[in-house]
């Protein structure tokens, strides 16, 4: 388990430390050392966000009383109290600063958290900046469908995956059962999770058992768990209702006006995401979530064996009627989430930020207002074993291979004047040959010259055993280093795209949390970077979970 603690170095906002009231634990770095891959035609100065968010435009009356509505049904059912941030949602001028994810198992990647962390910091700034109340809202991606990729989630030592049933049904995940996740769920637990959070996710999960309920509902808990204080509303959208409000949108792709139309012609067909013919997926209980393509001959549409012809009724009122059944694709889903939610602002990640940016011209003609984006916060954990090696947040992400030279290259240079020293005089050596030869005879340049690569070469393979050699006399400090780089990157991934949240935060967590929320007046994407230090070092944490 880690155990971390860090000073807070705070860029362009120095008074914003000693406005806090707790001890600081993080280190704050610009945008410009962010470890990752920036969104594609950013960088420089740039401060994380598409544009500045507008706060003046009003949230349409019904769409806002709509969504309102299904919160309280959804909150009820899973007999959950509403957060605080409720009574601020029922002002006629509130706002929502809007974050979505999949229903990651058991929260996943470190960066589902720096997500809704961003959204709720975020949020809070405005709120103030502004006067008006802004809620930070989560939006459940419930409906995708590829459970592989959300099945799995890391411990200390390794990967627990869970198998759902029925998997071979390309079923919306949120509506996975929750059969055999138990086991698993059991295993990750024991896996490094502290004692506290073990008992309050395994607490949760009984409840949703016994509530009947599928992933979706045991996700809700554990946000509301683990951010439900902090203001953080869940919105499933896959409500009958909420989707009848997206109609409109499900009409178009089927008449042929919509995603597709809007971007056709454009740079934007060539972006990250595939621009479907049609992006809506049919969903049903025996084939679960099929993507909707245009029939061979005729111009109809179809749904793996379902067919689809233009009802006589027109596709508006047959959208309506059948809009449960419609999940938007990848490119309609920010469409219907706008047309709900009008948002203040919306965090994303570095791949969510590219597909968004494929969409302005169909926001444009579906009458939508392309909400300002803000890039997600990031978060990275140094362990003490990769301090040992020096690394810091400028040197990235080191794949195996890479990061074992640069070890190896610290060692080598420890050595020190005496290593450089030999290969001079193995260099000067070469040359007198050279030079000997040449007076001797000029038939000898070119064995002279063989010899000298020769010499290379051996060099060469010395340096390899050299370098095996030090790995041996320093095996300790070798096996730390090791940690270290597995500390960070495992499969080529870094650290935020493996490393579970609660694993990696342990009993900390509220202390980290706290901190993170507290930076509230410089609103630009940052990176957090926390250090491990020995655990007498830490003070005490007495803040408690979020309870049901």
């Amino acid at each position: 388990m880690l155990h971390i603690l860090n000073e807070l170095r705070v860029l362009k906002a120095s008074a914003q430390a000693q406005e806090s009231s707790s001890p600081p634990f993080w280190r704050r770095f610009s945008r410009s050392a962010w470890p990752n891959e920036l969104p594609q035609g950013v960088g420089g100065d740039w401060d994380g966000w598409s544009s500045v968010p507008d706060l003046q435009q009003d949230w349409d009356a019904k769409h806002k009383e709509s969504v309102m509505l299904a919160l309280q049904a959804q909150y009820t059912r899973a007999g959950l109290k509403m957060p605080d941030s409720w009574q601020s949602l029922q002002c006629h001028n509130c706002r929502v600063v809007t974050v979505g994810h999949q229903l990651v198992l058991a929260g996943g990647p470190a960066f589902f958290h720096h997500k809704i962390l961003t959204a709720i910091r975020v949020a809070r700034g405005l709120s103030k900046t502004s006067g008006q109340p802004i809620v930070p809202l989560f939006w459940m991606a419930s409906e995708d469908h590829d459970w592989k990729e959300i099945s799995s989630v890391h411990g200390v030592n390794q990967a627990h995956s869970w198998t759902p049933r029925h998997s071979h049904i390309a079923r919306p995940v949120g509506q996975l059962s929750l059969d055999g996740l138990g086991e698993v769920l059991q295993e990750w637990m024991a896996d490094g999770l502290s004692d506290q959070i073990a008992t309050d996710m395994w607490t949760d999960f009984e409840a949703s058992v016994a509530a009947g309920e599928c992933l979706s509902g045991l996700m809700r808990r554990w946000l509301h768990r683990w951010y439900g204080s902090d203001g953080l509303l869940v919105l499933d959208p896959q409500d009958e209702d909420l989707k009848t409000l997206g109609a409109s949108l499900w009409a178009k792709e089927f008449e042929g006006r919509g995603v597709h139309d809007a971007l056709h012609g454009s740079a934007a067909m060539d972006g990250p995401a595939l621009v479907r013919e049609n992006n809506i997926f049919w969903m049903d209980e025996e084939r679960g979530r099929v993507g909707v393509v245009r029939e061979k001959h005729g111009d109809g549409w179809k749904a793996g064996e379902v067919g689809f012809e233009t009802p006589e009724e027109g596709w508006l009122s047959w959208a309506e009627k059948h809009a449960r059944s419609c999940s938007p694709g990848v490119l309609l889903r920010p469409l219907y989430q706008e047309l709900l939610l009008q948002s203040a602002a919306v965090v994303v990640g570095p791949g969510e930020w590219n597909y968004w940016m494929q969409l302005p011209q169909a926001f444009s003609k579906h009458g939508l207002s392309l909400p300002a984006l803000r890039l997600r916060d990031h978060g990275v954990v140094v362990s003490q074993e990769a301090q040992r090696t020096g690394w810091t947040l400028s040197k990235g992400w080191l794949p195996n291979e890479v990061w074992d030279r640069w070890v190896l290259d610290q060692w080598v240079a420890q050595l020190g004047d005496d290593l450089v020293h030999h290969k001079c005089a193995l260099d000067k050596w070469n040359q007198d040959i050279q030079a000997w030869s040449r007076e001797v005879s000029p038939g000898l340049q070119g064995p002279a010259g063989a010899l000298e690569a020769a010499t290379a070469k051996a060099w060469g393979q010395w340096m390899v055993k050299l370098r095996k050699s030090l790995k041996g006399t320093r095996a300790k400090e070798w096996s730390s280093a090791r940690k270290g780089c597995e500390s960070l990157v495992r499969s080529g991934l870094p650290q935020d795209r493996w490393a579970n949240w609660n694993i990696l935060a342990g009993d900390r967590v509220n202390l980290w949390k706290a901190q993170w929320l507290s930076e509230t007046k410089d609103l630009h994407a940052v990176v957090w970077v926390l250090e491990e230090i020995e655990e007498s070092k830490f003070p005490q944490n007495t803040t408690s979970s979020t309870s049901n």
